[in-house]
């Protein structure tokens, strides 16, 4: 147990800041708990009236959780880069990751958080658009489900934090990920073809989703918005993909360099903020209206959903062109440098 990593600034701000995600979702977890026991829109009583007006207090709570959460993700890979130079070896946050087994556990628990934070808030705001109580229990389901994540993430965060040892000697991105990158280069040609297909992947299966996004922002009937929404899913590990092995690489000018922790950093301009929230946001925005149009089923949330989904699948289109459009530009910036050239010939 390494009980004086508490005391380190970035560490400390990470551990306040998932502790009031904690506590927010927990507030609004109790409210969903007596929704679930006691809620029935066809009583009258007082008890009804006081668990609608909770429910609407319930869902400021997970709003704001969710608001702290998103950024908690941003300050949990500012804080693993921070770090970095705390501990010999470590080259970016993979290497503070990577150096206790519970690293990438609480990093991947804190992304799936945020992620199901995100879409759960947008169908909060689907909610405050429609005028019955259709979707309360559903959301009451999906805010114990928050609470649940977040406590496991906040556990997974302290575990990683006590055990993280600064004075070990690290390895750092391009011995474990370099090295396998340049093995795979070798005479099969493996990585050749994952790199490509992953870019020739992101770019097709990004474009489709643009132009489903689009047509669905002009005519949201639900069968277009859920096919906007799942070919959002398909394109989003391709363009994750393509950011390591693509974006990466000539972000670095090194054709084996593929960390997406180093694009955080501020030696390529911290590209890596920009590019993966844009992925975020369309992903979130997506999937927000995809669950949205399969919850929604009278009429009134039907009606309900036609302006939400305009909007949601508006900012999944430019989400989506923003992401191709930052990871293009170190292919192109690369490409004017090189005249033509390519970075892996």
């Amino acid at each position: 147990m390494h009980f004086a990593n508490l005391l380190e600034p970035w560490v400390l701000l990470r551990l306040v800041a998932g502790l009031v995600a904690v506590v927010l979702f927990g507030r609004a977890a109790k409210t969903s708990w007596r929704v679930l026991r006691r809620f029935d829109v066809s009583r009258s009583t007082e008890g009804q009236l006081a668990l609608e007006r909770h429910a609407e207090l319930g869902a400021s709570f997970v709003r704001v959780a969710a608001v702290v959460q998103v950024a908690l993700l941003a300050l949990t890979m500012l804080a693993g880069d921070r770090l970095s130079g705390s501990i010999r070896g470590a080259m970016c946050a993979f290497g503070v990751f990577h150096a206790t087994p519970w690293g990438f556990r609480s990093l991947c628990a804190t992304t799936t958080t945020a992620v199901a934070a995100g879409v759960v808030a947008q169908l909060y705001a689907l909610d405050a658009r429609v005028k019955s109580f259709e979707l309360v229990r559903p959301l009451a389901q999906a805010s114990l489900f928050l609470a649940a994540l977040a406590a496991i993430d906040f556990g997974l965060a302290i575990g990683f934090t006590l055990d993280l040892d600064l004075s070990v000697v690290a390895s750092c991105c391009s011995v474990q990920l370099d090295s396998v990158a340049s093995g795979a280069a070798g005479p099969a040609g493996l990585g050749s073809a994952a790199r490509d297909l992953s870019t020739i992947g992101a770019v097709a299966s990004i474009a489709v989703s643009v132009l489903l996004a689009w047509r669905a922002a002009r005519d949201p009937r639900m069968g277009l918005v859920i096919s906007a929404a799942l070919t959002a899913v398909i394109a989003l590990p391709f363009a994750l993909a393509a950011s390591v092995l693509e974006v990466a690489p000539h972000a670095f000018e090194i054709p084996q360099h593929v960390c997406p922790f180093c694009l955080l950093r501020a030696s390529v301009l911290f590209i890596g903020y920009p590019l993966y929230g844009a992925i975020f946001v369309a992903i979130t925005s997506a999937l927000g209206a995809g669950i949205g149009a399969l919850l929604a089923r009278s009429d009134g949330s039907r009606a309900a959903l036609k302006g939400f989904a305009r909007e949601r699948m508006r900012r999944e289109a430019l989400a989506w062109g923003m992401a191709l459009l930052i990871g293009a530009l170190p292919v192109a910036r690369y490409a004017v440098i090189a005249r033509g050239g390519s970075l892996f010939h």
